[in-house]
């Protein structure tokens, strides 16, 4: 291992070089001065150019961080990501067709480069059968660009299956707390693991180079043994960033990364009873103690706080695909972290345990969705989102609670018990035909998933006829305010129920004794 500047790391990559780079959100794990020195390379020399980059999660700040340092016309040639919001100038690129642009599932791309470092046959699994990624779709293109067939269709003892296909990579670019003077590198401070280790041997097993970006240096053999990831043969250089930030909003942050508990004062923000918390709270009830949950971003972000306001929280594990579990997660542009986690696993761990269908339940948002219960939320009009680890997590949960606005851009207010909508929305959300697959209702149905969607003024629920408005809200017209502003009609429940009156509380409204009575008609023992 040998510790050099940023400049002469950069100088490093050469041209056509297939660079992964590790890191999720803003800032968690990520190499970004290291990621600014190659931009800055560019800048001056145009120089690497024609770059394949990938990287598992979405990268950036949403404005020149992450990724964005790779976007610049000539620099890369295709670019293979997880997700893609937060980057637009590369989604811009992408939309342009100055790059080959290709989306899959976040925790596939990690179990990719997983298998990528045993020089593995690629990744065959069930994950994204029946979405855009099914390459019967689109198979994972996001544009005119992406010729090339990165992933396919397999029949194994009858089933069908998909071979995600290896993608060698020339350079890992990566980031760590601690580097000793072998090149082992610690995690002390890190939010999460990603894929470091895979990362690095995937490269170093191909030929290529593994460069770790870290915030400090130590002695040899001095490093907690707990907390170190990658063994120095696996590294090639090292630079330090004295400055490195754990995440986006702190320098450092110890209930991120299980260094202490931290107390927390978890209440929902703001103190105006809005459609977001009616949402969560209905999603709430879905729940139930003893679950592992997984949440999502939008409106279901909302339900760790009802379940906190109602005394709930440590009743339920709650989880992150990132590797967390345990702990509380964090929204804004901190997101993928956990406070207080109580364990982190690797990426690629923690979604084989997802697709094996290990969590109970998954609190999502959808943006569109049609009769059959498809739902799209990796493509809204021209910009370019991508699943990141929605499918990976929809697809194999045993149940599916989405929620979110029955339109776009509507307002409502909550008066007397009643929901009284004010303006109806300019956007309809369940809609004839959506942009993208993202999450197969058919298939859901197939296999025996409970999948459930509630809105502000309603609840449906998903059959094998279609989907069926089972619940209405007090103070809503069925015709006005939900029929009208669909373009299909729904099967509509013969035993159409009334959204609980409890919903509109002020105070906690007594969660934990709807789910004993509702657990004790099932028949639930605890």
């Amino acid at each position: 291992m040998k510790i050099i500047s940023f400049e002469e790391a950069a100088a490093l990559i050469k041209d056509t070089s297939t660079v992964a780079v590790s890191g999720s959100g803003a800032s968690n794990i990520l190499p970004e001065k290291l990621l600014a020195a190659v931009e800055n390379r560019y800048f001056e020399t145009k120089a690497p150019k024609s770059l394949t980059i990938v990287h598992p999660q979405g990268l950036g700040d949403k404005d020149k961080g992450g990724i964005a340092r790779f976007a610049h016309k000539g620099m890369c040639k295709r670019v293979i990501g997880g997700h893609w919001a937060m980057s637009p100038a590369m989604g811009q690129l992408a939309m342009e067709e100055e790059v080959e642009a290709y989306n899959f599932p976040q925790g596939v791309m990690a179990q990719l480069i997983r298998n990528m470092s045993a020089r593995g046959p690629g990744v065959i699994t069930k994950i994204g059968l029946g979405t855009y990624i099914d390459p019967r779709q689109s198979g994972g293109r996001i544009n005119q660009s992406a010729k090339d067939d990165l992933v396919e269709l397999i029949e194994i003892d009858g089933e069908e299956w998909m071979r995600y296909k290896p993608i060698p990579i020339d350079v890992a670019l990566i980031r760590g707390t601690t580097a000793d003077e072998d090149g082992y590198i610690s995690y002390e401070e890190e939010v999460h693991y990603d894929e470091v280790l895979a990362m690095a041997a995937a490269a170093k097993n191909n030929g290529g180079i593994v460069i770790v970006q870290v915030k400090q240096l130590a002695k040899r053999e001095t490093l907690d043994f707990a907390k170190t990831k990658i063994p120095g043969y696996l590294v090639d250089y090292v630079v330090v960033d004295p400055n490195q930030k754990q995440s986006y909003e702190y320098f450092y942050n110890p209930s991120y990364c299980g260094a202490i508990k931290k107390p927390v004062d978890f209440t929902w923000p703001g103190e105006k009873f809005n459609e977001r918390k009616f949402i969560a709270r209905r999603q709430a009830m879905e729940l139930g103690p003893d679950m592992l949950v997984n949440i999502g971003v939008g409106v279901s972000n909302g339900v760790p706080f009802i379940l906190a306001e109602e005394g709930l929280l440590d009743t339920i594990t709650l989880s992150l695909e990132q590797g967390q579990s345990g702990g509380i997660p964090v929204m804004g542009l901190d997101a993928g972290t956990m406070i207080n986690p109580r364990i982190i696993l690797d990426h690629p761990v923690q979604h084989d345990l997802y697709h094996g269908g290990v969590l109970d339940a998954t609190c999502l948002s959808a943006a569109e969705i049609d009769f059959r219960g498809n739902v799209n939320v990796s493509k809204l009009g021209k910009s370019i989102t991508g699943c990141g680890g929605f499918i990976d997590i929809s697809q194999e949960t045993k149940l599916i609670v989405f929620g979110g606005t029955l339109c776009a851009k509507s307002k409502v207010r909550f008066e007397d018990g009643k929901v009284i909508v004010e303006e109806q929305g300019k956007v309809k959300k369940f809609i004839n035909e959506i942009q993208q697959i993202t999450f197969n209702g058919d298939y859901a149905v197939k296999i025996g998933k409970k999948v459930i969607f509630i809105t502000e003024r309603c609840v449906f629920k998903l059959t094998p006829e279609g989907l069926m408005l089972v619940e209405v809200a007090p103070g809503i017209d069925i015709d006005r305010d939900i029929l009208d502003n669909m373009e299909y009609k729904p099967l509509i429940a013969k035993d159409l129920k009334e959204m609980p009156a409890f919903l509109f509380n002020s105070g906690p409204m007594g969660l934990k004794e709807y789910w004993s009575e509702r657990d004790d008609k099932r028949g639930v023992t605890g």
